[in-house]
């Protein structure tokens, strides 16, 4: 009996410990900004905005057009708003928007069906002071929902926000 318990034990551990890693996406290495260090992490709770748009052939296609969310810090505070552009503000007036001179870095997540891409956009500081003043990159991890819807809308210019959340990280130069 003893040693029936202890292989279910193991097999238990086993499968726990095989669970959490298959669960786990590790962070790719191209998304790693190389001479930045990591300064802030917030949680992203929103919306990913789509505009139905006729292709070439009359048919109806969602086609991306803006982020809506507000990041929060690690004790649930309003940290930053991020919107179209897009753009980082936070409450103290410092922002941040795309460098759009430099490709966005993406890779699939876990789940590219239902949720966003990971990514690691190159930004441009605003000139006010703040929290984000130094920031050069964005990175946008553990992504969970935002993919267009799977049906195709009907008519042109309908608009939906499709809920989502993720991890964004914010990154300085490192001295």
């Amino acid at each position: 009996m003893r040693a029936m318990i202890r292989v279910w034990m193991a097999a238990a551990v086993v499968f726990a410990l095989t669970g959490s890693a298959q669960a786990a996406k590790p962070l790719p290495a191209e998304l790693q900004p190389a001479g930045y260090k990591l300064v802030l992490t917030t949680k992203a709770k929103g919306v990913q905005i789509y505009k139905s748009v006729a292709d070439t052939d009359g048919h109806f296609k969602w086609m991306f057009e803006a982020p809506l969310a507000q990041l929060t810090d690690a004790h649930g505070k309003l940290a930053l708003y991020h919107y179209n552009g897009p753009s980082w503000e936070a409450p103290d007036g410092s922002k941040i928007a795309r460098d759009t001179a430099t490709p966005v870095t993406q890779v699939p997540a876990a789940h590219p069906a239902t949720d966003v891409p990971w990514l690691l956009a190159k930004v441009i500081a605003d000139p006010a002071p703040g929290i984000l003043a130094q920031v050069g990159f964005v990175q946008r991890l553990d992504t969970h929902g935002g993919q267009a819807p799977a049906t195709p809308p009907t008519r042109a210019d309908t608009r939906v926000g499709v809920p989502y959340t993720a991890t964004y990280r914010f990154w300085v130069k490192a001295p």
